[in-house]
């Protein structure tokens, strides 16, 4: 008997579908979180070192070393569940021990990069266990702006600190059972890693991005110029790196249909060099001494990172070879590694840290695209590393 063919909106409310979304969206949560809720606490206990971006730098380099590895890799739904569940009870033994008097403030620092190397080993697990960011199932990347809109509200919670940090557990706690019920229901049902790159070329994108996000808690300097409150400075960041991706999608659609329905011309060179393009050009903004260099300086390598997330992907059938070790160091080097210089040098030289770091991945994004129109990439398998 005819069957009518579903239209793609029904195929969405299966029920495996509606898991692979929500799995999608606490995966965000858990990256975006992270990004917000440790650099505002290495602000916030007043820490001297690297202007409080320590954590921060320590939770992305633990997520770039879990990522991929041999043991994430062989690791288990229970094992993955088990780092949730710890790093979504430990963030409650930061605010616990520094409201306790008598302690040594030492103290809640160190519980505060024990919580970062928990949470960056969790997020590492989770991003190896789905191969990565999926911004492929067909429709627009919807879930970091409902990701993002979770962790704004939950990060607004009032009450003090204590209340707040009650309620990020509790939307960690969520997470951790959402990602779980996904992943051992599909357990021998991996999907293969899809990207076209894991050199250079991949790195640069995620690693501004990762900058932008780490430096909110730089004191504030990045976007002192602005006169932005603290709020105004996690929204607009947040936003950037949740909405962006949408956005871009949306116009490239749009692009695709009515200018240039050509394929060649979005295949995933073109794709990697206007990445590449963005983030060189908003590099040179820093040139500029007026607000609206600043803001562009920011805009630009964010659109070079939403470009990444949406590129086209080859799919690759050996995850295990994933991630070689010559692109791991170049993702810790100008990744974790980079935020903690621009922290530890804000102090002597002010916004002229970030914007060196800036200039730097700028540098070698405009060689990276002369490189990418000379020579056709070879696919490899990545994950995204910010």
């Amino acid at each position: 008997m005819f069957e009518p063919q579903r239209s793609s909106f029904a195929r969405q409310l299966e029920p495996i579908q509606v898991s692979a979304h929500v799995r999608e969206v606490a995966q965000w949560v858990v990256m975006l979180l992270g990004w917000v809720w440790l650099g505002e606490q290495g602000m916030r206990m007043g820490w001297t070192l690297a202007s409080g971006v320590l954590p921060v730098a320590l939770w992305w380099a633990t997520r770039l070393l879990m990522r991929g590895n041999h043991w994430a890799l062989r690791s288990t739904t229970a094992a993955m569940g088990l780092l949730g569940a710890l790093s979504a009870v430990s963030v409650l033994l930061p605010g616990i021990l520094a409201s306790l008097k008598g302690l040594p403030v030492g103290l809640a620092h160190a519980s505060l990069l024990a919580v970062a190397v928990l949470w960056g080993a969790w997020s590492g697990l989770v991003e190896t266990s789905s191969r990565g960011i999926s911004l492929q199932t067909g429709t627009l990347p919807w879930h970091p702006v409902l990701a993002a809109a979770l962790v704004w509200v939950t990060w607004r919670v009032p009450g003090g600190a204590l209340p707040a940090t009650a309620a990020v557990s509790l939307l960690m706690t969520a997470c951790a059972v959402v990602l779980c019920t996904h992943d051992r229901a599909r357990v021998g049902l991996l999907p293969v890693c899809r990207a076209p790159r894991a050199g250079l070329a991949g790195v640069l994108a995620p690693s501004g991005m990762g900058l932008m996000m780490g430096g909110l808690w730089l004191s504030n300097v990045w976007c002192a110029g602005l006169g932005w409150t603290v709020e105004t400075m996690v929204a607009w960041h947040v936003a950037m790196m949740a909405a962006l991706p949408m956005l871009v999608a949306m116009i490239g659609r749009w692009v695709r249909a009515h200018l240039a329905p050509h394929p060649a011309w979005f295949d995933a060179r073109a794709q990697s060099c206007l990445s590449l393009s963005m983030l060189a050009l908003g590099a040179s903004m820093l040139l500029g001494q007026t607000a609206w260099h600043g803001l562009l300086a920011m805009f630009l390598p964010s659109v070079a990172w939403a470009l990444h997330c949406i590129r086209p992907r080859a799919a690759m059938h050996n995850p295990e070879r994933a991630l070689h070790w010559l692109s791991r160091c170049l993702a810790l080097a100008l990744g974790p590694a980079l935020l903690l210089w621009v922290g530890l040098a804000t102090p002597m030289h002010g916004p002229g840290a970030m914007q060196s770091a800036l200039a730097l991945l700028g540098t070698f994004a405009a060689a990276q695209v002369l490189l990418l129109w000379r020579r056709q990439p070879v696919a490899r398998p990545t994950w995204f590393t910010t």
